[in-house]
């Protein structure tokens, strides 16, 4: 599997685990499509027993027809290239959550200077409860 394909998997959602999974090759399983298995019918024993009519095996369909012309293949991405692109990924999204963050409370409206002074000479509490 190339880096190109595994960094496309990453963007779809597939995780680490899924991905090593897919790039494993399958064991060598004997394809039961591929190979019929002989049926057998049962015969009662009083009439004489009559010789099977063969079976016409599936004829075998071609997996994929091969493209006529190859498409380029792009060029693989460096290790610089790539860490370049997740810290661009990074700064754009902690760019943007500070852009979407909501200050807690009621402050709606920014204090003023005024207010700060005056409450930093006279604290008012607010009742608990």
């Amino acid at each position: 599997m190339e880096l190109t394909d595994i960094i496309t998997l990453v963007k779809a959602g597939y995780t680490k685990d899924e991905i090593a999974q897919m790039d494993k090759p399958n064991p060598a399983v004997p394809n039961a499509a591929a190979v019929p298995q002989p049926v057998s019918t049962p015969v009662p024993e009083a009439e004489p027993a009559q010789p099977e009519a063969p079976v016409a095996e599936p004829a075998a369909v071609p997996a994929a027809v091969p493209a006529a012309v190859p498409a380029p293949q792009p060029e693989q991405p460096t290790m610089a290239q790539l860490m370049e692109s997740i810290a661009k990924l990074t700064s754009a999204v902690q760019a943007n959550a500070i852009a979407q963050s909501v200050i807690p409370g009621e402050l709606t409206n920014p204090p003023k200077a005024e207010d700060m002074l005056a409450e930093i000479i006279r604290p008012t509490f607010k009742e608990r409860g």
